[in-house]
């Protein structure tokens, strides 16, 4: 072996070598070993001293039993890595190179790589570092198998260190098997989904349905349990299924989608206790659709587009009025759509009902029915008379109008200064009689446009007179007069009362009417005041009221 000061600049010298133990039935390590072989230094190098590099090492696959075809991935370390030469390092100056010989039903060579080694700049007789190299293979066919480290290579640009079989002069030639092995096994089992119940593919399931499968390869005569996992196979198991083998490994079982089972891409895993098979299917979450534009006019079309339907279902998109789901279909025809291998759909539907609250989509029949709605904005400002190039067709728009009618009053009226009403005199003669006159005319006027009627009532004192003596009041009659005042336009006919004593009696009145009443009236009355033979002679006043309500 070259002494260290004859190294080429940047060359590694490694204190350290490599000689194994015993592995386990699925990967090596780690473990406390020592590599047995050669370390040469530069492509000259000779003698015939082993080094010994002393280290922990691993050797691990992932998957650690895979399938005929699947690639795997391999993954060599050292826990220290060796000690650098009299030469400091730059991060990156020796990469890695870990070369493993396929054994069993394998063949073949297996190339690891660590590129950057050492991670950091390392002084002369410093520790290297750990290291971790890997590389892939694809797996052959079925049976036991084994990967060995032959080599390792410190590939220095300036001067390489392999570490190798003993007097191996040229440090390539014949690699030699150490004692790093993982022993491994190919499995050629696998399980495929027959049937789902409640779809018509076998790549989707929601929950409620049962998954049938089968598998082959399994051991004999064993009991099967299933379970959903992760798309990886790994996570937390999700249901209980179950099933058998026969005597050449193959059988069949049964798994049904739990309740609130996750959603998405996931993998059906059946095992036989020692061997575990899977493969992928989506479960289906709840059916949605979304909808583009969300509202508009008369003649709008909608683009529908959806997820979690059934894989190759038909689904129906119509519109649906307000209320409980499901709410009431609109007068506007249904289209359907094909949901695709992953349950999505599209479709365009016009909106005319401007009824239309929801636009929905609906699969299957009874119990298994799926719906799912979208909330549709109906607008009264827009409408499509005419799609595309279209010939035919109309649209309207309403309007809705309004008016404020206010009422008015329920009045009445009469002429400035005809507020006194001077009866005519008399001169006592022994006999009785009558002192007579009229009222000036009322005008009523009732704007309130509603349904009631009116009265005018009247009330009237006693008449007293001066210097003393008194006319009773009910000496006081009055025939009254009830016509429509001039220019107006009634809504009824207004009543005159009845002849007789004014006070407590009506003057005219109105009735009430369902149809509406109002209008415009003049009421007045003859009065006439019987004054007895004997009355005392004065002047005599008294005050009538005439009340309207």
């Amino acid at each position: 072996m070259k002494t260290p000061s004859r190294l080429a600049a940047g060359a590694l010298g490694l204190t350290a070598a490599i000689a194994l133990g015993s592995t386990s039935a699925e990967a090596y390590g780690p473990a406390a070993n020592s590599l047995g072989c050669r370390l040469y230094f530069s492509d000259a190098g000779t003698g015939t001293s082993p080094t010994t590099w002393n280290d922990t090492f691993g050797l691990t696959q992932t998957p650690a039993t895979p399938s005929p075809g699947q690639t795997v991935t391999v993954t060599f370390t050292a826990v220290a890595g060796p000690n650098n030469g009299p030469v400091p390092l730059n991060a990156g100056d020796v990469p890695v190179i870990i070369k493993l010989a396929l054994g069993g039903s394998q063949s073949g060579t297996v190339t690891l790589n660590m590129a950057t080694y050492p991670t950091a700049a390392a002084a002369a007789g410093a520790p290297l570092g750990s290291i971790t190299a890997t590389g892939t293979y694809v797996a052959g066919t079925a049976g036991a198998a084994s990967l060995t480290v032959t080599q390792a290579v410190f590939n220095n640009a300036t001067a390489k260190t392999y570490c190798s079989g003993p007097g191996d002069r040229d440090h390539k030639a014949a690699p030699a098997a150490s004692t790093i092995v993982e022993n491994y096994s190919v499995f050629g089992g696998g399980t495929s989904i027959t049937s789902v119940t409640g779809q018509t593919v076998t790549s989707a399931a929601r929950a409620g349905n049962t998954i049938n499968f089968a598998v082959t390869g399994l051991n004999a005569s064993a009991t099967l349990s299933a379970s959903l996992k992760n798309a990886g196979g790994g996570g937390t198991a999700e249901g209980s299924g179950a099933g058998t083998t026969d005597a050449t490994g193959a059988g069949t079982g049964t798994l049904v989608v739990p309740a609130g089972a996750t959603t998405g891409a996931r993998t059906l895993s059946v095992s036989d206790g020692t061997n575990t098979v899977t493969t992928p299917i989506t479960i289906l979450g709840a059916p949605a659709i979304s909808i583009t534009p969300g509202g508009g006019g008369a003649g709008t079309a909608v683009a529908v587009s959806g997820t979690n339907w059934n894989p190759g279902s038909t689904v129906s998109i119509r519109g649906y009025k307000a209320g409980a789901p499901p709410p009431p279909p609109t007068a506007d025809a249904a289209v359907t759509a094909t949901a695709s291998a992953t349950g999505a759909i599209s479709g365009s539907f016009t909106v005319n009902d401007p009824t239309t609250a929801y636009i929905g989509a609906t699969s299957g029949a009874g119990p298994s029915t799926l719906f799912a709605v979208a909330t549709w904005t109906a607008s009264a400002d827009s409408c499509v008379a005419k799609t595309g190039l279209a010939t035919t067709g109309s649209c309207n728009l309403s309007y809705n109008l309004s008016q404020t009618v206010t009422a008015g009053n329920l009045a009445m009226s009469r002429t400035t200064g005809s507020g006194n009403v001077t009866l005519s005199g008399v001169t006592l003669n022994g006999t009785v009689q009558h002192g007579t006159g009229a009222l000036a005319p009322i005008t009523v006027t009732d704007y309130r446009g509603s349904t009631f009627g009116w009265s005018l009532v009247g009330a009237v004192t006693d008449f007293t007179g001066t210097p003393g003596g008194s006319i009773a009041k009910a000496n006081l009659t009055w025939t009254p007069t009830c016509v429509a005042a001039a220019g107006s336009t009634n809504a009824v006919t207004a009543t005159a009362g009845s002849a007789g004593a004014v006070d407590g009696s009506t003057l005219c009145s109105a009735p009430a009417n369902a149809a509406g009443t109002g209008g415009g009236f003049d009421a007045g009355a003859a009065l006439d005041l019987q004054i007895p033979a004997n009355q005392l002679a004065g002047s005599y006043t008294a005050t009538l009221t005439i009340t309207l309500s």
